[in-house]
């Protein structure tokens, strides 16, 4: 038994000096990794119009505020007050929206994806609107509405979204142009 633990710590230390002495190679490759990928985006930047890339910003930044919490509340316990931030309870959806437009939009544009990025843009500002009417329903159900404060990622989420919206349209429209004077 002395033997078999002895042994076990004696492997667990020798792995232990050989995943050390990998680290170094690890930090070579994942850098070269990251070059790559950082050189092959920056090119791809560079082939963007003007229009698409202000539009692939917003998209971005609109994914950005999607996942931040959006409403700041103070819970009062016995002697002290507790501050939370929450997020919507449909957040999911304004995530799962955000990061699908901006994979869909900012890397690969076809005439498909302009009828789903509208709609989906449309089917947010639905929700939303449904959310500033019944807020209850919609983004928090457990705390009183009057105790909740919006906080600014969710004003900046609707700026991102108005001009993802606008960028979008131009952008699109900016296309259609270049490609109907090639034929």
């Amino acid at each position: 038994m002395t033997n078999t633990i002895l042994s076990l710590f004696t492997e667990t230390i020798s792995f232990l000096i050989e995943s050390i002495k990998l680290i170094p190679e690890l930090i070579k490759v994942w850098w070269f990794l990251a070059k790559k990928i950082v050189l092959s985006l920056y090119a791809y930047w560079k082939t963007k119009l003007f229009f698409d890339k202000i539009f692939f910003i917003c998209l971005f930044l609109q994914l950005l505020f999607s996942v931040l919490p959006w409403f700041h509340y103070e819970i009062v316990f016995f002697e002290g007050k507790e501050s939370v931030s929450l997020s919507p309870k449909l957040n999911s959806i304004f995530i799962l929206i955000s990061l699908l437009n901006f994979f869909f939009l900012g890397f690969w544009k076809s005439t498909w994806t302009r009828i789903w990025f509208f709609a989906t843009e449309m089917i947010s500002v639905i929700i939303i609107l449904w959310g500033y009417l019944e807020p209850k329903r919609t983004y928090y159900d457990f705390v009183n509405p009057n105790e909740v404060s919006t906080q600014i990622p969710f004003y900046l989420f609707l700026v991102s979204l108005f001009f993802a919206f606008v960028f979008g349209y131009l952008s699109f429209k900016k296309e259609d142009e270049v490609f109907s004077k090639s034929f």
